[in-house]
């Protein structure tokens, strides 16, 4: 299947790709609100790219910029346009934007360990997530992690697999990262968890794992059950 796929902040576009695809494929605790996705888009805070069969939105890739280390956000893909190779150009597409912008080491992806999180008829399978980011080239870092709360009220969100989807360094899996990869990651889990020397229990966790004089340990992303909790 051809599509097009092209960034945009285009905000009725947005509208329709928020309505139609995200908010379908995500729990109300992994989806900022509809006002506010679409000002952090306007902003610059986040980058859209959409995929377009015709004129037809039928798929999103959305990627978040902190310090030197893009998160994908978001992915999805309509549900009438899946298993057609769409999701896969989307994640080649947005891994090769981002990893080429200046400064930016790393592109990562938050995945639900398919042990912690139940195959789910509207959000998906784990297990095929998993094994679509692995097609993708990702690998998972051994690292305990949760998803901060997506905004005011919402919940942690538990059983997470910070995922290493692009770097600027490219060696076979599986690795330690180096020095500016392990800077990266710690840099992204300061401004996105807050300092260790204000943080709770298991916020001090995620960050003495990640500043252990080892170092960050990239597997595969089949092998997650290494990984603590």
């Amino acid at each position: 299947m051809s599509v097009l796929i092209e960034p945009t902040s285009d905000s009725r576009l947005l509208e329709r790709v928020y309505d139609e695809i995200l908010e379908p494929s995500f729990p109300a605790s992994e989806l900022t609100p509809r006002r506010a996705f679409l000002e952090q888009v306007r902003d610059g805070d986040l980058d859209a790219l959409v995929a377009r069969d015709d004129d037809t939105a039928c798929g999103v890739i959305v990627g978040e910029r902190v310090g030197s280390t893009v998160l994908i956000a978001w992915l999805a893909v309509s549900a009438d346009q899946r298993a057609l190779g769409i999701g896969s150009a989307l994640l080649a597409a947005g891994s090769s934007r981002w990893i080429g912008e200046p400064g930016v080491e790393l592109v990562l992806a938050e995945i639900e360990q398919p042990d912690l999180h139940p195959v789910h008829e509207a959000f998906g399978d784990p297990r095929r997530r998993i094994a679509f980011y692995a097609r993708g080239g990702g690998a998972a870092l051994v690292l305990p992690y949760y998803q901060p709360p997506i905004t005011v009220g919402m919940p942690r969100v538990h059983g997470l697999i910070l995922t290493l989807v692009a770097s600027a360094t490219r060696e076979p899996v599986p690795r330690m990262l180096d020095a500016a990869e392990v800077e990266a990651v710690q840099s992204y889990l300061l401004a996105t968890l807050g300092p260790a020397e204000h943080a709770d229990e298991e916020t001090a966790r995620i960050h003495a794992a990640a500043r252990a004089t080892e170092g960050i340990r990239l597997i595969d992303l089949n092998d997650y059950r290494e990984i603590p909790l």
